[in-house]
């Protein structure tokens, strides 16, 4: 791995540790309880987080992503097992969609996103700020379940 996506691929490991950390010792069910009706509980959260992150490392390899990063914030139930399997999973997919890629790969193109469009590189960041935003919300919902 090149050097510099080496250095993001780390920074997203460590960015992963900080929101597993955060779920240390939560049962399934503090990860599916919702503050109010209308707040979005732990589950969903993660879910969407995993799924995006899914997305834009599959952009990254040049696959097109049909996932629906949305549907956790619609869905009525959550398989807390699945999205903890696909949270955990997606470190080795992203350093797979990392490995191979070049310093010049790093200019293609990576997707077009709501900022516009973005190469790779560009890409591959916007992975990382997308975790670490979401990841602010969790330790609020923490709080206001009491956990």
């Amino acid at each position: 791995m090149i050097q510099e996506v080496a250095d993001l691929y780390q920074l997203f490991v460590s960015v992963h540790a900080t929101v597993d950390k955060m779920l240390e010792g939560l049962s399934d069910d503090d990860w599916v309880k919702k503050p109010q009706p209308n707040f979005n509980n732990i589950a969903s959260i993660v879910e969407h987080v995993a799924l995006v992150e899914r997305r834009f490392f599959a952009q990254v390899k040049g696959e097109l992503s049909q996932l629906d990063a949305g549907e956790p914030f619609r869905a009525e139930s959550w398989d807390v097992a699945k999205i903890k399997e696909l949270w955990v999973s997606n470190l080795e997919f992203a350093k797979s969609a990392l490995e191979p890629l070049s310093e010049s790969d790093l200019a293609e193109f990576g997707a077009k996103l709501g900022v516009g469009e973005v190469n790779k590189r560009q890409l591959i960041a916007y992975a990382i700020a997308h975790t670490a935003h979401h990841r602010g919300q969790i330790p609020l919902v923490k709080k206001l379940l009491g956990l």
